[in-house]
């Protein structure tokens, strides 16, 4: 009788080993400005200067006049951008002023900077890829008043213009080139005419704002998605997924992640691999990071076969799918 209960024992403990565990996952999905998942961290700066001179001057530093007003404001996108990107958690990200680079005075796209240097640059911030503002400008409406009989309302406009390049050196791509522009509308109501235009915000306050609400467009533009879903990986099997699981449970997925990426490599034992390498697929798709997730899913396939490792890949090359045909009809903007 204690034979029995002793072999019941290890069935038991070996079936539990074997045993997938569900987790909802916030899984990522494409921005309708769609940059690599795998790229996690960015620069964002300017190479931008309203500088007045011959180009070529302005170019290598040498100015006759700036616009300190303009300056400031296409300052301000740098920052703005920067926080509205990093307060995402999507991207590590740095912000930098008056960098030393090739300068631009206008709002069109110049030649794009020099892979080497861009290399340099990034290797040096520590950071994957470089949003650049390459051109800005700025430009206020007239003020046009309409109503009668003691309701009256004023407005004008404040149109941002924003050449816009995005460069990963390592791969030597441009992800973004593009030149945007964002209206931001102005709007007051007044007994008259008069009093109407006296409540609109003054200019200086106004520009900021506008500059603002662009950084901010541009961040929807860019900023990834993500839906809850239902997942299921192995948290047992060997002390390194033990340790894993807690630090999932933690929600710690990167400290997760380090350790399956560890096991599904070089854990001796086959089984462990296929088990690391399927937590492996989960965690990239969780990032966006579909080949990668599809190869580990295949890789676990080969070491272990069953038929939920089958309806997760079938899930995977759906959702491959899904975003090739989405960037085909323009419902996503790739680039790259």
């Amino acid at each position: 009788m204690k034979k029995l209960t002793f072999y019941l024992s290890l069935i038991l403990l070996f079936l539990s080993s074997c045993q997938l565990q569900k987790v909802m996952v916030h899984v990522y999905t494409p921005a309708r400005l769609y940059f690599p998942p795998e790229v996690r961290s960015m620069l964002v700066t300017s190479r931008f200067v309203p500088a007045k001179g011959p180009y070529e001057d302005v170019q290598w530093g040498a100015y006759e006049s700036v616009d300190s007003l303009k300056w400031s404001l296409s300052e301000s996108i740098v920052d703005t951008l920067a926080k509205r990107i990093a307060s995402n958690n999507i991207y590590l990200v740095k912000a930098r002023h008056k960098m030393r680079m090739l300068r631009n005075n206008d709002a069109q796209l110049p030649d794009p900077l020099p892979w080497d240097g861009l290399s340099a640059l990034t290797k040096k911030e520590y950071v994957q890829s470089a949003l650049i503002i390459e051109g800005f400008d700025i430009a206020k409406s007239p003020v046009t008043v309409t109503g009668n009989d003691g309701n009256f309302t004023a407005q004008y406009s404040i149109k941002v213009s924003l050449a816009i390049r995005v460069y990963e050196p390592e791969k030597m791509r441009i992800l973004d080139d593009s030149i945007y522009n964002f209206i931001s509308d102005f709007k007051s109501t007044g007994k008259t005419g008069q009093e109407a235009t006296d409540q609109l915000p003054g200019d200086r306050k106004a520009l900021f704002s506008a500059c603002s609400n662009a950084a901010d467009n541009y961040f929807f533009l860019i900023k990834p998605g993500e839906v809850q879903s239902k997942r299921y990986y192995y948290p047992k099997g060997d002390s390194s997924l033990l340790k894993a699981d807690l630090a999932l449970k933690e929600g710690k997925w990167g400290r997760a992640e380090t350790k399956w990426k560890w096991l599904a490599y070089n854990d001796p034992d086959s089984l462990i691999q296929a088990k690391a390498s399927y937590n492996m697929a989960v965690a990239c798709e969780r990032d966006g990071r579909l080949n990668q997730a599809v190869g580990f899913a295949r890789r676990s396939q080969r070491l272990k076969p069953t038929k939920h490792i089958d309806d997760y890949i079938s899930i995977l090359d759906k959702k491959t799918l899904d975003i090739e045909d989405q960037v085909k009809q323009k419902k996503i903007i790739k680039k790259w």
